[in-house]
């Protein structure tokens, strides 16, 4: 389950679960859940099954989130090296997805793999200022003939 994220929404906070709902509910393994009440989830230890309250699982789980990082203006995002750089010679191309917004994509000028951004067309000539920006002509898709 390695890259799957746990979805934190789910978890009702007035509900109390046993360690295979906790589970179920979150889209996690048992095990993860035992882990974490190893490492300090709180439950209710005085019976078995140990049960678990929902307000402490829901805070227990925003405490181990990764904040979003944004990206500050004329970087794109690198995938494998997961850091915001400046595309390679400052040159991107912007590519149309609509009227209103597009994919920012550069070259990463460490590993040299193609990096994105989204971006709304407001935007574009701000980032104009800092990078040299072609704007290409967005390919047709499928649904668009006919």
């Amino acid at each position: 389950m390695s890259g799957h994220r746990l979805d934190r929404r789910k978890v009702k906070r007035h509900h109390s679960y046993t360690v295979d709902e906790a589970a179920r509910v979150i889209g996690a393994t048992r095990g993860t859940v035992r882990r974490w009440l190893n490492n300090g989830l709180p439950a209710i230890r005085d019976r078995k099954p140990f049960l678990i309250l929902g307000d402490d699982l829901a805070a227990y789980m925003a405490g181990r989130a990764h904040p979003k990082r944004t990206c500050p203006s004329g970087t794109c995002y690198c995938v494998k090296c997961r850091d915001a750089r400046r595309p390679a010679g400052n040159i991107a191309e912007f590519v149309p997805i609509n009227t209103h917004s597009g994919n920012l994509r550069g070259l990463c000028p460490d590993c040299g793999s193609l990096m994105h951004r989204r971006t709304s067309t407001k935007q574009l000539a701000a980032i104009q200022a800092i990078l040299d920006v072609a704007i290409v002509e967005r390919q047709p898709r499928l649904n668009d003939s006919g």
